[in-house]
């Protein structure tokens, strides 16, 4: 599901924004109006798109720490710093939901998940 949400992302981001955007640049004067508002819909549209992206990705991430946390191959703080980083995402996820691309709450959380995916723990 996490590869589907990205690629209906990528779809929206990507193509339909882009070409909204170019719609509103080409768009006679009288017609900025109306044009910048279909590309602030889809923008908005992003917003969610990205949101439920980051949700699943996030609860992958939980359901493989705590697989990792039960299981023997592992360390179980491999498994805990993935349901940490996880938690992380997800939050980001609402963040986005809720508030849009403003990352000023979780500054401090991202770069703790940050060390942890440069450093592999």
């Amino acid at each position: 599901m996490t590869a589907s949400a990205i690629a209906v992302l990528q779809a929206i981001d990507g193509i339909a924004l882009k070409i909204a955007a170019d719609s509103w640049v080409a768009a006679p004067s009288e017609d900025k109006t109306i044009t910048f508002r279909v590309a602030e819909g889809i923008r908005f549209i992003e917003y969610g798109t990205n949101s439920i992206f980051r949700i699943l990705q996030g609860l992958a991430a939980v359901i493989f720490g705590i697989a990792i946390v039960k299981s023997k191959l592992l360390s179980r703080w491999i498994g805990g710093a993935g349901v940490v980083i996880g938690a992380i995402v997800i939050y980001a996820g609402i963040e986005v939901a809720y508030l849009g691309f403003v990352y000023a709450n979780i500054g401090s959380l991202r770069g703790i998940s940050m060390i942890f995916i440069l450093f592999g723990l």
